[in-house]
Parts: structure tokens; C-alpha cells; sequence
């Protein structure tokens, strides 16, 4: 019987490890995002001996991610299947990369059917890409980071437990700016930058910020995901500082993410402006994802 809790700072050692030898480059698999992300989603793990098993609720339906770790994984999946039956609900995996959902078909050939879940395709991108911002494709870029420049004194800084209380204090701002009271979605989000920078130093993040004439105007944390790619987690620029977005993502790429191959920036929620974006950077790997779901009453 799997042992689902809420996770804690405390599991984050053993959890990494699972993470981090399954190599998956999805945003799910990374123990930041279950961590600071868990009361929005009421978001539950479970070890089994080498393997995490990962439950979490959207909208009032149970999801489950596809096991991480060296292990049984049809046994744990068997078992995950059973923890849904005895909740009383249907057995659906979310997150499913073509990677994960070729070896559910090899492991129960027939037994699930895909639904593609296109809000959730992370956006991968070359970080040689976002650091050089090179080519016609990139002009608007680098057109936004020179009119930045332009309007006057501004500086990067690595964040730290000095200035961490300042994007604390942004993020208030920018969502008073932004209407998080009215905006449930808005509102979660501001909850779990809080829980990020609440946790910044026992979660392990990185992350950096930037100032003009010594107010924080945009700031950005992430960790490492898995060998060869970084995921940021968290990106936040006052709109109407001109350039803001463009000049934290191309700061903090260059001085923190030169190392990795991959940035993942994540999904874009079925938001049409961040989906724009975020393609506007021109992704290396869209990565898509599907749900897979067992038919009601069937056990593995």
C-alpha cells in the first residue's frame, strides 16, 4: 500500500536522487516545482524503495505522473492504479511525454488510451540560443534589450539572502499591479513564488534579478533539471519597464545556465500572450504531453 504525504523540505535529498538519475527532461520531474507548487494542487508523493510516485488533483480530478526511478515499475504502477480504485477514481496519468508513453504500451500494450494535453508542452530551448540571441530571428530581442539599456541605470545581481526580501516585495507589487485579488489563478501563482522564495536556499534554486535606479524590476529562479538542462521555474518583470522580460532571461541564462544544453521555460498554461512568447524564442523541443487513461474499473 503506497504511502502518499504531502512533500517536505526533509524528502528533498531522496527525492533528487530519483529525479535526477531518470533524466527526464519534463518540468514535472524536478522535486522545486512538486514542492512549491503542492498546496495549489494538493500534490502528494510516495518512495518505493528507489522509485517516487506522484499524485496530485486539477479541477477536482486525480492525476498521476508516470514513476521516477530505477525500479519495479510495473509493480508501482499496479500500485497506483489501486490507490485511484480504492479512491473511488479513474486511473489517469498526466505529464506523459512520447518517451514515457512508449514504454507504458510496451509495459501494458492496449490497456491505456492518450489524450493530447497541448497547454502543457514544455518550451526547450538551446541555451546557446538564449544566450546569444544570434540571426533575423532574434532582432526583436535584442531590440528590446537595447531600449532597456537605454533608460538609464540598471544592474544584475545574484540572489541571495540579502535581496531575496526585495522580490518578495515585487512580487506583492507586481501583483497588485496585475489584479491577483480578482485572479485565482494569478493568486496561486503569487502563493507559490512565496513558497520559492520562502525556501530558496534549502530548495537549492538559483536565480538573479535586476534593479533600475535600485528597485527591483524583474527577477527569475530555476534549478537544475536533470544532465544536460536547467528549468526555470519562476519569471517575473514589471510590464512597462520596456525590455524587462527580454534582459532577466538573457542575464540570468548567461551568467547561471551557460553550463546546460537545455533551458526548459516551461508550459504556457493555454494562455495565448505567454504561448506567443514563449514561441517567440523560437523552442529546440516543443515537448509534448498526453494523458493516459485507463478505462473506468480496469485494474493493472
Amino acid at each position: 500500500m503506497l504511502d502518499f504525504n504531502e512533500p517536505v523540505i526533509a524528502d528533498k535529498g531522496r527525492a533528487d536522487e530519483i529525479l535526477l538519475n531518470s533524466d527526464y527532461r519534463s518540468s514535472d520531474y524536478c522535486f522545486g516545482n512538486l514542492f512549491i507548487w503542492r498546496g495549489r494542487f494538493k500534490l502528494r508523493i510516495a518512495f518505493a524503495e528507489d522509485l517516487l510516485a506522484v499524485k496530485f488533483e486539477n479541477y477536482g480530478r486525480t492525476f498521476y505522473l508516470f514513476p521516477a526511478g530505477k525500479g519495479n515499475t510495473e509493480r508501482l504502477l499496479s500500485e497506483m492504479c489501486e490507490d485511484a480504485h480504492k479512491s473511488g477514481k479513474p486511473f489517469v496519468m498526466a505529464g506523459v511525454t512520447a518517451g514515457i508513453r512508449s514504454r507504458i504500451e510496451e509495459l501494458f500494450p492496449g490497456k491505456f488510451s492518450f489524450a493530447e494535453d497541448r497547454k502543457n508542452y514544455d518550451y526547450i530551448y538551446n541555451s546557446s540560443d538564449l544566450i546569444e540571441l544570434k540571426g533575423k530571428k532574434y532582432h526583436s530581442k535584442r531590440n528590446h534589450i537595447s531600449r532597456f539599456m537605454s533608460l538609464g541605470d540598471w544592474g544584475y545581481e545574484q540572489i541571495n539572502a540579502d535581496n531575496i526580501k526585495d522580490c518578495v516585495e515585487m512580487n506583492d507589487e507586481w501583483c497588485r499591479r496585475n489584479g491577483c485579488a480578482q485572479d485565482k489563478g494569478l493568486a496561486q501563482e503569487y502563493c507559490a513564488v512565496r513558497e520559492a522564495a520562502k525556501n530558496f536556499k534549502s530548495l537549492g534554486f538559483d536565480g538573479g534579478l535586476i534593479r533600475m535606479y535600485g528597485k527591483v524590476v524583474a527577477f527569475t529562479m530555476g534549478e537544475r533539471l536533470c544532465a544536460d538542462t536547467y528549468d526555470v521555474h519562476i519569471e517575473k518583470a514589471f510590464s512597462d519597464v520596456e525590455g524587462a522580460y527580454t534582459v532577466i532571461n538573457n542575464e540570468f541564462v548567461t551568467r547561471c545556465c551557460a553550463d546546460y544544453r537545455y533551458i526548459n521555460r516551461e508550459e504556457d498554461t493555454g494562455d495565448e500572450g505567454l504561448r506567443k512568447a514563449k514561441l517567440s524564442y523560437h523552442p529546440a523541443i516543443l515537448l509534448e504531453k498526453y494523458y493516459a487513461s485507463l478505462p473506468e474499473g480496469v485494474l493493472l
